[in-house]
């Protein structure tokens, strides 16, 4: 039987709704995650779910949110102004199709009843959201818009191949297990590809695909050739999910 951990995270809102009169909103979670996921796993998991409780707590309050410099959930002041992006990628060339095309990103279809997108808390399923949150939130962000429309490899200037991503999860969404017992990523984004869009970090980027596809985001854009967030438009996921692993498994 697999260790877990216990995580709780709490969010309360409080809202002046008319003269010497406020509501509180108030939102707590449990969630059981595996040992397996290591410290930092599990402070990840914590600082993702704090932000979607916080996130859905300001949404029910009828507030207005910004992404901090650190990509932190924050309520808007009512003099507060939303931050925009000017600033547009250079692509490199597409090498040719050796791995998976961006053909499944459209509008994504209405779920069928009964079976909601998000994960499982205390016996509710929460929502995923537009966009990443957290404090790795435009990275990870970058990383999905590159897994959504972009093919696991490009072309350099110099007749190169840059590695785009790897698809490291099995069919059934499951990933193998380290050593010390932890869990490989589902999806792991080259640094090599994120500097080309002006991100500079230390390793490739691991993305862990939570329970319920809960981190997943709704939409996505072409950052790669050179959309903004404006761009953004939503995608059926999991049929982009099964085109990776189709492409990542085709050899067995």
């Amino acid at each position: 039987m697999t260790d877990t951990a216990k995580l709780t995270v709490s969010f309360t809102q409080k809202v002046s709704e008319a003269a010497y009169e406020t509501a509180d909103y108030t939102l707590s979670i449990e969630r059981s995650v595996p040992e397996s996921m290591g410290d930092d796993g599990i402070i990840a998991e914590a600082t993702a779910l704090f932000e979607t409780v916080k996130t859905e707590v300001l949404r029910q309050a009828g507030q207005e949110m910004d992404l901090s410099p650190d990509g932190v959930v924050m309520r808007r002041l009512k003099s507060g102004v939303s931050r925009s992006s000017n600033s547009q990628a250079s692509a490199p060339t597409q090498a040719a199709p050796s791995g998976p095309t961006a053909t499944s990103v459209a509008a994504a279809p209405v779920p069928a009843q009964g079976a909601p997108a998000g994960g499982r808390m205390s016996g509710r399923v929460y929502k995923r959201v537009d966009f990443c949150l957290g404090k790795n939130a435009e990275q990870n962000q970058t990383a999905f818009n590159l897994l959504a429309f972009q093919p696991n490899e490009w072309a350099d200037e110099n007749g190169g191949v840059i590695k785009v991503y790897e698809v490291k999860e099995k069919a059934d969404g499951s990933t193998d297990v380290t050593k010390n017992g932890k869990n490989f990523p589902n999806f792991s984004v080259s640094k090599d590809a994120l500097a080309r869009l002006g991100m500079q970090v230390a390793r490739d980027v691991g993305i862990w695909v939570n329970d319920g596809d809960s981190n997943v985001p709704l939409k996505v854009w072409d950052e790669a050739s050179g959309q903004t967030q404006s761009d953004a438009i939503e995608w059926d996921w999991l049929g982009r999910r099964d085109e990776l692993q189709q492409f990542a498994y085709k050899g067995n």
